[in-house]
């Protein structure tokens, strides 16, 4: 088996989708280059070609496709304004332009509206701007030297600025490169494979399910256009996972003791103590060891009241899933649908869902109350009758060394009888 690290590529599509747009774009980029030379407009082509190559990765709703349209002129223009070299210049525009693409990928679908996928983190901003504007700096030398070899072929000056603006849109959007790699993990997928390893039993196999129905809801809910009916869903499912995974987080750990075989064990104790108690000669040793038996007696009520917990606990658990497995269902004829009746089932589902885990959280809450109440009373009428009959055992104690009246009169009778016969 080999041992050789493998860096997975993620989303590779929308790598390959965003490099060829930016090699038209840059190509329209060496357009407009070579019309403001030919108007005496002083542009620079590698500042072109990076705006360019920025505008051709917008994605997002009507509003962030604005924003970041605006963006993408504005912040690889800043560093022109300081007076750089131009390596510097070049670099730091690069790296704007970097930043710019790694937030249109996040803008593709909504940060808030990804369920189950994989997104990029503060790591890969940097990562970006530094990959991309150093490939900026790189494409741009290379842009010089192709323009001076197609200057020797008499190539026409139209051409030597499409294949110079070509030659840094292709780095610049290689520098992306570095948002496809190792991306950080949905939040709450990343919660439950942390914890599944410490849970066992029904709660492991429950978690896990609620696992592979998030995955499947969040694939069929990035194949949907993204609006904010969409998003409020992806919120609604996220929340159903969490609150799934923070149930069974409870019992991590807590699952083995309340198996059969611990109550079995802790009754088998109990009886030999009992046993032991009976057979035992001496009066502290016998004490000592009812105390010992009745002590586990109380661990083993409250073994059982963590058992009937647990039965509580698991059926939620159960709940939730079963509201995810309705929320996949739900998603699976949607796709079909019209946008408007879409976004409109979407909201009714998200809602309905809402409504159902409240619902069965205050269910779950008010039973859960009223069992701990109900353990509460039963636990102080034990105590109440232990301590009743604790009192009465010391009265019969007490009363059984009580000395008799009448016999102790008795017997100094006689011993005075005993002594007037002697002094006779």
């Amino acid at each position: 088996m080999s041992n050789a690290a493998v860096i997975q590529l993620q989303h590779r599509e929308a790598f390959e989708r965003n490099v060829t747009r930016a090699l038209a774009a840059g190509a329209g980029a060496g357009v407009l280059g070579f019309l403001a030379q030919k108007f005496s407009v002083q542009v620079s082509l590698p500042f072109l070609a990076l705006v360019a190559t920025s505008l051709a990765c917008v994605r997002g709703d009507k509003m962030d496709r604005m924003l970041l349209t605006v963006l993408s002129v504005i912040l690889p223009a800043v560093p022109w304004l300081f007076g750089f070299s131009t390596a510097w210049t070049v670099a730091l525009a690069g790296a704007a332009a970097g930043l710019l693409m790694v937030k249109s990928r996040l803008a593709e679908r909504g940060e808030e509206g990804s369920v189950g996928t994989d997104r990029p983190g503060v790591v890969h901003y940097v990562g970006t701007a530094a990959a991309t504007g150093g490939l900026a700096v790189a494409g741009t030398e290379v842009a010089k030297i192709l323009a001076s070899r197609l200057t020797d072929l008499q190539t026409p000056l139209l051409i030597n600025f499409a294949a110079s603006g070509v030659v840094v849109a292709l780095f610049a959007g290689i520098g992306s490169l570095a948002s496809h790699i190792a991306l950080k993990s949905d939040p709450v997928e990343a919660k439950i494979e942390e914890l599944l390893p410490n849970l066992t039993g029904e709660f492991e196999a429950q978690v896990s399910r609620a696992l592979n129905l998030y995955r499947q809801a969040g694939t069929q809910l990035a194949a949907l256009p993204r609006d904010p009916a969409r998003e409020e869903l992806a919120r609604t499912l996220q929340k159903l996972t969490r609150d799934a995974a923070e149930l069974a987080g409870e019992w991590a750990g807590v699952e083995a003791q309340v198996q059969e075989n611990a109550h079995a064990d802790l009754q088998k104790e109990i009886e030999e103590l009992t046993k032991s108690a009976k057979a035992a000669r001496d009066a502290v040793a016998r004490q000592q060891l009812e105390a010992a038996a009745a002590s586990l007696k109380e661990e083993l009520g409250r073994l059982g009241e963590m058992r009937l917990k647990r039965e509580r606990v698991l059926a939620r658990l159960k709940s939730q899933v079963a509201l995810l497995e309705r929320a996949r269902v739900a998603l699976i004829g949607m796709r079909s649908t019209h946008a408007t009746v879409r976004a409109a089932e979407m909201a009714a589902v998200s809602r309905k869902l809402n409504a159902l885990a409240l619902a069965q959280g205050d269910e779950a809450r008010l039973g859960h109350e009223v069992a701990t109440a109900a353990d509460l009373n039963s636990l102080e009428t034990q105590k109440a009758d232990a301590k009743a009959d604790a009192e009465l055992g010391k009265t019969g104690e007490a009363a059984k060394l009580e000395p008799i009246a009448e016999v102790a009169t008795s017997v100094e009778k006689s011993l005075a009888a005993v002594d007037d016969s002697i002094k006779n």
